[in-house]
């Protein structure tokens, strides 16, 4: 991997906020939104790099808590039996 930086300074920032939220991090969001807005980023721009980790964010939450629904269910249809 270079030094050299192939992406812009907004690309890079609407990515950092986007991870920022991604990994829990608020002194990261406080940081990179202001750093977004500092490359001139939008804020529909910022929205929609939030709305997407967002969504990318909750997958993974929505799969554990239909499969902690599905051992629910069979174990009780196990045990109705």
């Amino acid at each position: 991997m270079t030094n050299d930086k192939t992406l812009d300074a907004r690309t890079r920032e609407l990515i950092a906020v986007g991870a920022s939220i991604a990994g829990n991090c608020l002194p990261c969001l406080r940081y990179h939104f202001a750093e977004a807005r500092k490359a001139s980023c939008s804020l529909d721009e910022i929205q929609e790099a939030i709305e997407l980790s967002k969504m990318v964010k909750q997958r993974p939450i929505d799969d554990i808590n239909k499969l902690a629904s599905d051992l629910i269910e069979r174990e009780r249809a196990a045990t109705k039996v």
